[in-house]
């Protein structure tokens, strides 16, 4: 494959037979990459200010960029669009009266087991980044980061909606821990 510039106006080949081998492998080691800076305190800028909105940048351009009309079935089929496979990442289930798209993720993530929920939120940067221009909230409810988990679910709702319901995993384990320390 030749060398894809990511300039304002390049036309970018669609997906197809081995190029999408070739893309599903660059996106494990991006993911990996990503994965291991967001876990280092001195490198965490690179990985969020550099190499997050990069690959965000590169996915739009690849995958091509849709109107939506911002129903949570068009968001949540979007996101699915995005990430290319849905053996990796999946809706589960749409509830039309919250308005939210349920899904998980269940391709094997660098974070898993490793009990950093601080890093598996920074790192999901990228799916709530490939969901911005559509004005959608990304949250991630349960994580692979937490021990004995084999996959994340998330939920993915209009950002102009009340999403007090939604507790991010990052948090919920926070409130467990400040509930633990409070308790006798």
């Amino acid at each position: 494959m030749p060398f894809l510039p990511l300039v304002a106006g390049a036309h970018l080949p669609q997906v197809g037979g081995m190029n999408k081998k070739l893309l599903g492998r660059l996106f494990q080691v991006g993911l990996q990459l990503n994965a291991a800076l967001t876990r280092r305190p001195a490198l965490r800028g690179l990985e969020s200010r550099v190499l997050t909105p990069f690959f965000v940048r590169l996915t739009r351009r690849i995958r091509g960029a849709r109107e939506l009309d911002g129903t949570p079935e068009a968001l949540g089929h979007e996101w699915e669009r995005l990430l290319g496979n849905r053996h990796y990442a999946r809706i589960t289930r749409i509830e039309p009266d919250s308005q939210t798209v349920y899904g998980e993720i269940t391709g094997l993530c660098p974070l898993r087991g490793s009990g950093d929920l601080e890093a598996c939120q920074r790192l999901m940067a990228y799916d709530r980044g490939l969901l911005a221009p559509h004005r959608a909230r990304f949250v991630v409810l349960a994580s692979q980061a937490e021990p004995g988990r084999s996959h994340c679910e998330i939920a993915i709702r209009p950002e102009l909606l009340p999403a007090h319901d939604l507790l991010p995993a990052h948090l919920r384990r926070s409130q467990r821990q400040a509930c633990s320390e409070v308790s006798p």
